[in-house]
């Protein structure tokens, strides 16, 4: 079981880059977990508590925890009628929160914001519509409130914050594909709320999902601080491209000057009588639908969140040759 999701930061960047970064060194995890878990224990998870008290008692606090203190509720999108109206609006400080209370119009007021929050129930599916409960899946809503925003204005918010209490999902208006690329933690997992789903998890992993989801959740992570004016998650972007550039330097000259040959030899090896142009025909093929399935993995395009999906998965294998640096495949 995986406790993180979606494209919008590769698993490599998620997984070891990010530590780096001054915001996730600087979460004090012990006391965010205590802080979390406290918000938690007062939840009652177990009785099915619907939208509107998972967001009192557990969404909303848990962004108060992560510093968000200025927002407003239930902000009209549209210029007539009331078919987009999104849970939250979340301000950077008291001053954007002031520019936004001088428009008189609602849907005006998103100019000004950093985030555009939309929560539901406990647990609630997010990328489906469940019954008569929504018309659209949740994933949809927050999309079409993404469009609307940048309609309204070209300077609006780009970001959007999606979640049902126990995941979390970051959404970016930029992004190639905004249905794709989004990142989710699933905060009741890093927090291990729910035991019997976890068993697979250490805690260790737990720590580093959570360092993870408050350095990208925080409301320090969409200020635009530094000489550069660039927010945590504009800098995350661009170090995940370099790093993923590095890499796929790196790999290429791994894959073509040592993978590819040790394959080619234990293909011949397990087959001395075939031409050695099949030979290589068959390694070529081989390599590449490898290497495409190590690609599809990281990018979230096979299941590899579900647990059906594990005894198939080339990932565990990658990460446990990985914990070698002397092996040809550490790199991958």
């Amino acid at each position: 079981m995986q406790l993180f999701a979606g494209s919008f930061l590769t698993t490599d960047y998620l997984e070891e880059a990010i530590r780096q970064s001054t915001e996730y060194r600087a979460v004090d995890v012990g006391a965010l977990r205590s802080a979390l878990i406290a918000i938690a224990d007062r939840f009652p998870r177990e009785s099915s508590p619907n939208e509107s008290q998972t967001e009192d008692d557990f969404i909303w606090p848990i962004l108060a925890e992560l510093g968000w203190s200025e927002s407003l509720r239930q902000q009209n999108l549209s210029a007539g009628g009331r078919l987009d109206v999104p849970d939250g609006l979340l301000f950077i400080d008291d001053g954007a929160k002031d520019r936004a209370n001088a428009q008189p119009e609602e849907w005006r007021r998103y100019e000004h914001g950093a985030a555009v929050v939309e929560s539901k129930r406990w647990a609630r599916p997010l990328d489906r519509a469940v019954g008569r409960e929504d018309a659209v899946a949740p994933s949809t809503q927050m999309l079409r409130y993404l469009r609307r925003i940048g309609d309204n204005s070209e300077h609006g918010l780009r970001w959007g914050i999606l979640t049902n209490g126990s995941r979390w999902r970051l959404y970016w208006a930029g992004a190639r594909s905004v249905s794709e690329e989004f990142l989710e933690v699933d905060l009741a997992g890093a927090l291990a709320l729910d035991v019997r789903d976890q068993t697979s998890i250490d805690n260790i992993a737990r720590d580093h999902a959570l360092r993870v989801f408050a350095a990208v959740f925080s409301r320090t992570a969409f200020a635009k601080t530094g000489a550069d004016g660039r927010s945590f998650h504009e800098r995350a972007r661009a170090e995940a491209a370099f790093y993923e550039e590095r890499v796929a330097k790196s790999l290429s000259k791994l894959v073509f000057d040592e993978i590819f040959p040790a394959l080619t030899t234990a293909v011949a090896g397990a087959s001395p009588q075939t031409p050695l142009e099949e030979v290589r025909d068959a390694s070529l093929v081989l390599l590449y639908r490898l290497l495409f399935l190590l690609y599809a993995e990281d990018r979230d395009l096979l299941p590899v969140n579900s647990d059906g999906y594990d005894d198939y998965a080339l990932r565990p294998k990658r990460l446990e040759v990985g914990c070698s640096p002397s092996a040809p495949m550490a790199q991958i």
